[in-house]
């Protein structure tokens, strides 16, 4: 009811602006002009400004020896801005919002022998651009640094990267990550790799509209990658190499005639990783197993591949379709060796037994996806389908074994795990711009059917059979449908933006655990409502408001009622009765310089570790009471620019501070451990780039995050340095890059956790984090990789942590 209050509120607050809106209102512009070949500044450059509807001279003016034009006094709101020069290509910027930005940002002009015919683009853009539900970084304007998708990303000083996992949050809190609105699930240190010229814009959505699945992570970050427009062959190829057999490389190729798009695409990559793992657990209440202490070290191997092939056909203005088939596949090998001890409450020396653990771990999915759009006669009125089908395999298995000091025989247990499920999802949708503000309404079915089929067998020396003395296989099956339907709105009123919408949805789950003869049955029907109002005092400086609803739902290891153990005296179990978590955000910015944020979330998923029986340790997720997250981030981004309001030394081109402060209340009890209790959290993150002799380009970052504490944890700080160089040749269409990573040796975690009844400790070092890596990539024919629609929800990809 109060949402729906807001939401007139602010539609008949901003009605009232709009009558006041002068038709008489004039706008300007100003930019910056340099070579594309010397990154110099050029004097005389002639800037006109042309009505888009008639094409004719509406405004114009010179660039000085700086390169800087300014032109005031324009008419129109949207308009084409036409550049020329002797012995540089014509360029045309066809489409530029002044109602959006006055200021262009920088445009490059080729230097040319001979004339050549002008060269049209759709619009230039500034770095970053401040919308009420998001933030787009244009990724041609970021400073460079590495090459990397991820170190241009922390260029912005708009998201966090962990300096060790690579994972990418966004004020502190976990993100679902889509590339072109595809979820895009593969590891963080692959993401890490992807060249930043693969994309053109990166979008932070800070508010999920109505029309995105309700589940998945607080926030989005959408990668949208180029597309070729022009009739060509093109391509680009790209190959990495580094310490910890770090390899991964890519081939993209793409031709373009008439109405047909063929387009496809292969990568894959790989790299090893030691680690030195130690664990200590104490159980107060166990006299004869008080002590368990662990030492040991874990080799693991990963590598992945991807393909991709499709096409785009245009049969007219009004009817396009596309169709692609993609396929994934991961492979994960560990072995893990321990030595281990088991003390009394003396501190005496029970018995001693060595562990090793061999682990094989794959995954692999078929993606086959259609799309149809049809437009109207009425600009930005169409109707659009898509259908995706996916079809997913997923095998693991385990070996382990354990040699006691006081057993005769080792204790052998071996355990293989085939997950398979096929998905259905399609989606319509209709868009219908009208006089008072853009509709959108659609409506999506999800049908999802998943098998997890769980062996175990334990080796009896006595006997020299193998049994499941435990009991642990089983079948299970779960299937999902989804039903959803949503209507958003959006409209400007001058300097004020409002979009809004809700998602009505529901989802029907069945659960089969055969094995027991075990069934259950779940109904969850629910509303997510959003409202985003914004106000732009300048382009600078953007005052936002959001407020959003969003869901997790529990997936199939969550709900399974079966026993997996992990290790002697460790076992974790599913909970059917287990339900949906909720997350209310409601968040006020000004650009990206201050943002405050306060997430209410009910239901909170998580496992959660109790010791029962003296010595045995449980792991069930389950649903604490409620958490409260209170946030507060400030940024402070510096570009060497001509628009720049500061400006240092021309060396410095980019420089960002970023902190973030976390303040979360739990709520909630597992068994007999109390999960009432505050955690304070914090980090800085720091980038300085630099533009050096020869064109070559550096960029350092730094990360860190002091120790924390709380009633059932502490964690110690954790630092991180790192430099990367650059070079480009060929017009910047050959680059190399030479990085290296944890300059301090600092990649290391040690973690300690206090129950009731136990205390543990476990520190993870991996055995060489400073690494060196170089990369090349080519493209050719101006290669531009192509962008892509969503439908999936992204629910595939949930599964165990740790792969």
């Amino acid at each position: 009811m109060k949402i729906k209050l807001i939401v007139t509120f602010c539609v008949l607050f901003l009605c009232s602006f709009s009558f006041a809106q002068s038709s008489k209102e004039s706008f300007k512009l100003s930019g910056f002009v340099e070579d594309s070949t010397s990154n110099k500044g050029l004097k005389g450059v002639n800037v006109v400004v042309l009505s888009r509807s008639e094409n004719k001279n509406i405004g114009g003016s010179s660039t000085d020896e700086r390169g800087l034009f300014n032109i005031s006094d324009i008419k129109e709101g949207v308009v084409r801005v036409k550049f020329s020069m002797m012995g540089y290509q014509t360029k045309i910027i066809d489409s530029v919002s002044l109602t959006t930005t006055s200021k262009l940002g920088l445009v490059k002009l080729r230097p040319v022998a001979y004339e050549m015919p002008e060269v049209v683009i759709k619009t230039l853009k500034p770095m970053v651009e401040f919308h009420v539900d998001k933030q787009v970084i244009n990724m041609d304007q970021v400073p460079e640094g590495s090459g990397s998708l991820t170190d241009a990303l922390k260029n912005t000083g708009l998201v966090q990267v962990d300096p060790q996992s690579d994972a990418v949050t966004i004020r502190g809190q976990a993100i679902k990550i889509e590339m072109d609105g595809q979820p895009y699930d593969v590891p963080d240190k692959m993401l890490a790799s992807l060249p930043a010229s693969m994309a053109d814009q990166v979008e932070l959505i800070l508010s999920p509209s109505a029309k995105e699945s309700a589940e998945g992570g607080t926030y989005i970050l959408n990668i949208v990658s180029k597309k070729s427009i022009l009739d060509s062959y093109s391509g680009s190829v790209n190959v990495r190499v580094g310490e910890n057999s770090q390899k991964n490389g890519g081939l993209d190729l793409h031709y373009k005639k008439d109405k047909l798009n063929l387009f496809g695409s292969a990568s894959g990559w790989g790299a090893k990783q030691n680690t030195e793992q130690i664990n200590e657990n104490i159980n107060y209440n166990s006299s004869s197993f008080y002590r368990q202490y662990s030492n040991g070290y874990n080799d693991g191997q990963y590598n992945g591949s991807y393909y991709k092939l499709g096409f785009d056909y245009k049969f007219n203005d009004k009817n396009t379709v596309t169709f692609y088939s993609n396929y994934n596949k991961f492979k994960y090998n560990s072995n893990n060796n321990n030595n281990s001890e088991v003390d009394n409450s003396s501190l005496v020396k029970e018995y001693e037994y060595s562990a090793t653990n061999k682990s094989d771990y794959e995954y692999s999915a078929n993606n086959f996806y259609g799309f149809y759009k049809r437009s109207f006669e009425k600009k930005g009125e169409e109707l659009t389908v898509d259908a995706l089908f996916t079809k997913i395999s997923s095998p693991n298995s385990s070996s382990q074994r354990y040699n006691y000091s006081n057993k005769e025989y080792a204790q052998i247990h071996n355990s293989s795990n085939g997950e398979s499920a096929n998905t259905f999802i399609t989606k319509i949708a209709l868009t219908d711009p009208t006089d008072i503000g853009k509709f959108e309404t659609g409506y999506n079915f999800t049908n999802r059917d998943r098998k997890n089929n769980y062996n175990a067998l334990d080796y009896i020396g006595q006997t020299n059979q193998w049994q499941d003395t435990l009991g642990l296989s089983n079948f299970f099956k779960y299937n999902e449908n989804i039903h959803a339907v949503y209507l958003t709105y959006a409209n400007t009123w001058g300097k004020y933006e409002l979009k809004t919408g809700i998602r009505a949805e529901n989802l029907h789950t069945h659960g089969d655990q055969f094995t027991t003869n075990e069934s259950f049955t779940n109904n969850y029907f629910n509303v997510f409502p959003n409202i985003n109002l914004s106000y732009k005092f300048s382009d600078m400086f953007q005052l936002a408001f959001n407020a959003f609803r969003r869901v997790k739902y529990p997936n199939m290891y969550f709900v399974n009622p079966f026993k997996e153990y992990s290790g002697i005296n460790s076992y974790s179990i599913g909970n059917p009765t287990i339900k949906p978590q909720f997350v209310n955000s409601y968040g006020i910015s000004l650009s990206q310089y201050i943002n405050t944020y306060y997430v209410h979330s009910t239901g909170n998923m998580s496992y959660e570790t109790a010791v029962i029986n003296d010595s045995i340790s449980v792991s069930s997720p389950i649903n604490i009471t409620s958490t409260d997250l209170f946030g507060l981030e400030l940024s402070l981004p510096y570009y060497n620019s001509p628009a720049s309001p500061v400006h240092l030394p021309d060396f410095i081109s980019s420089f960002n501070i970023n902190y973030n402060y976390r303040y979360q209340k739990r709520h909630g009890h597992y068994y007999e451990e109390n999960l009432n209790y505050d955690t304070k959290s914090s980090d800085l993150n720091a980038n300085l780039g630099l533009a050096l002799f020869y064109d070559i380009k550096a960029n350092i970052s730094f990360w860190y995050s002091p120790k924390y504490s709380d009633v059932r944890s502490s964690n110690r700080e954790q630092k991180y340095l790192s430099l990367n160089v650059s070079k480009s040749f060929f017009n910047k269409k050959l680059k190399f890059n030479f990085s290296v990573n944890d300059i301090l040796k600092s990649g290391k975690w040690e973690n300690w956790t206090y129950g009731n009844d136990y205390r543990s400790y476990s520190l993870y070092a991996p055995t060489k984090t400073r690494t060196f890596s170089i990369g090349i990539s080519y493209a050719f024919n101006d290669y531009t990789e192509r962008y892509d629609r969503n439908i999936d929800d992204g629910r595939d990809a949930s599964g165990k942590s740790g792969h």
